[in-house]
């Protein structure tokens, strides 16, 4: 048995449409699916970014089970290492500030800013994790 990927990853906002925006407008991703408390952005073909009203889903009747987080969460989008400096630009253009910037040991970088809820979001290196897959596989 082996785990794929990860299927979907979750944010919660105070403010759904403004967070919304931000994530189709500034990083481009495309709305699937939205409701009162919840958007569903698609990150790739088998990967999606489900943003909560944090307020609403505390009040949500459903069979699923109840989840939540307070204070800032993290995600972190792989994109094409010579792509970072377009999407520096892209950010500026938007005015959303970087945070930090970040070189690791796998030779690759990470660009991070906030949305507009304040979590954190990073643009890392696409080489970056099947670097550090080769190093685990070689160290098997």
């Amino acid at each position: 048995m082996k785990i794929g990927n990860i299927a979907e990853a979750v944010l919660y906002v105070d403010d759904l449409p403004e967070a919304t925006r931000f994530y189709q407008e500034v990083l481009g991703l495309p709305l699937s699916l939205s409701f009162e408390d919840a958007s569903f952005l698609q990150t790739g073909e088998r990967s999606t970014l489900i943003l909560f009203d944090r307020a609403r889903l505390k009040r949500r009747q459903s069979s699923i089970p109840h989840h939540g987080a307070e204070g800032p969460g993290h995600v972190a989008f792989a994109v094409p290492h010579e792509s970072l400096a377009a999407w520096r630009r892209r950010l500026a253009e938007h005015g959303v500030a970087v945070e930090h910037e970040q070189s690791w040991p796998q030779g690759t970088h990470s660009v991070y800013f906030r949305d507009p809820a304040g979590n954190s979001v990073e643009l890392i290196d696409d080489r970056h994790y099947p670097r550090v897959w080769e190093r685990i596989a070689g160290s098997s």
